[in-house]
């Protein structure tokens, strides 16, 4: 199995068997995961006062969720943010609900897979990184995208509903609000007008309606609403009902366009998201730049040491883009071993320069699998948006200077020339 000394991801595992916790460190370690054992929850909580883990792991054995056990697991969770998985013998009701009470993320019961334990892993940790809820406000008040501006929410407002269509295909928002009574139309057409485009069928909409909820809450339902809402509604009660649809909205959304390797964006999913940026620079009139990644002399790797250790490194190749990257910066595996990055208000040099120092680190990762050591490279052809009329164009740049890159003997990032 492979292994490699990947950028520093935090994981800590209480485990009172210290036979038990090294077996487990050394799976968990063959397949991406180091760990850090500890073997009492005194340990453990100094630990994290020190340094605030990405995860931890509990082992429970055949031990129940104690009530003593639980308020200590509670107040783990206030010392830093980070996942909390519990891994136990038992799987019936009682344990799972004292799982959640203690404030589990998530909940394994042994013998645990370890591959899906790490799926969850990268999942809890990327939900951790995500970008602020994208909301669109359709009304002829601002208030509520001050409510939920607050609550650290992405809004973009539009009082004329004529201008919704466009702003969607520009934002590409994870809920839509739209009040009741608007000028042009009523709320209920809008909301009719939006789920006759396929494309918005699974977007969900939120109505605003009067003082009352019941007069209208049918008809909105009808028309298409996932939800609506009384005028008078509570700041807290709408910051919950729109951060919980927009949650599972980006879930369900994260099971078609993710890549489930590396957690990154797929093919299609990068694909628009380059569509949309270049659209979004047409009217910012800002800097796009965009890579192509290939991983050198992939298919070596995999006749040499098989496929498990190629699954490793693209795994490790994934994980330091997310970490030497911007939070704005789009990261996508396009395919096998090539991944694209889309970069926005980034010039083309500015992008040769990190990816350069991206593949320094890169290489210096010691990768391994069956006891076998070695080093795996990357080549990145760059390519800046201006010039260039669409993505594909813009893509057929970045691939040629890839090309390139790989006749220059690889381990190297060539820019594209100027369109």
């Amino acid at each position: 199995m492979p292994v490699c000394s990947s950028p520093e991801l935090v994981i800590y595992l209480l485990h009172p068997n210290a036979l038990l916790a090294r077996d487990t460190a050394l799976q968990m370690a063959q397949i991406g995961y180091p760990l850090t054992v500890f073997a009492t929850l005194a340990e453990l909580v100094a630990a994290t006062a020190r340094q605030a883990p990405a995860i931890v792991l509990v082992d429970l054995g055949k031990m129940p969720v104690s009530p003593a056990l639980r308020q200590e697991l509670l107040h783990l969770r206030q010392i830093g943010d980070f996942g909390l998985i519990l891994l136990s013998s038992r799987g019936n009701f009682e344990a799972r609900l004292n799982a959640v009470q203690a404030g589990a993320d998530a909940y394994f019961i042994r013998p645990v897979d370890l591959l899906v334990l790490g799926k969850k892993i990268e999942t809890l940790i990327r939900h951790r990184e995500l970008p602020p809820y994208r909301v669109m406000l359709v009304s002829e008040d601002d208030c509520h995208a001050e409510v939920l501006r607050q609550a650290g929410m992405d809004v973009v407002c539009t009082h004329k509903p004529s201008e919704l269509f466009n702003l969607l295909g520009a934002y590409q928002p994870e809920l839509i609000l739209i009040t009741a009574a608007l000028q042009d139309c009523s709320g209920i057409d809008l909301i009719r007008l939006i789920r006759q485009n396929t494309a918005y069928l699974d977007i969900p909409v939120i109505c605003v309606g009067g003082e009352s909820a019941d007069t209208m809450y049918v008809p909105a339902l009808i028309a298409g609403a996932d939800d609506y809402l009384a005028a008078t509604i509570d700041a807290t009660h709408l910051v919950a009902t729109v951060s919980g649809r927009a949650e599972r909205y980006r879930a369900l959304r994260g099971l078609i366009m993710r890549d489930s390797l590396t957690g990154l964006y797929n093919h299609a999913a990068i694909k628009e998201y380059l569509v949309r940026e270049m659209s979004l620079i047409e009217r910012h009139a800002a800097p796009l730049s965009m890579a192509m990644v290939d991983l050198d002399f992939f298919k070596k790797v995999n006749d040499t040491y098989g496929h498990p250790a190629g699954d490793q490194v693209i795994r490790s190749l994934a994980r330091l883009l997310q970490q030497r990257l911007r939070r704005g910066d789009i990261i996508g595996r396009y395919g096998g071993e090539e991944f694209v990055i889309v970069m926005p208000a980034t010039t083309r040099d500015a992008a040769v320069a990190v990816l350069a120092d991206i593949g320094v680190a890169f290489a210096q990762i010691r990768q391994s699998a069956d006891g076998a050591e070695f080093n795996a490279t990357f080549s990145a052809g760059v390519a800046e948006a201006g010039g260039h009329a669409d993505a594909g164009s813009l893509l057929r740049s970045a691939d040629a200077a890839l090309y390139q890159a790989k006749h220059a003997g690889r381990n190297c990032v060539v820019a594209a020339s100027p369109s």
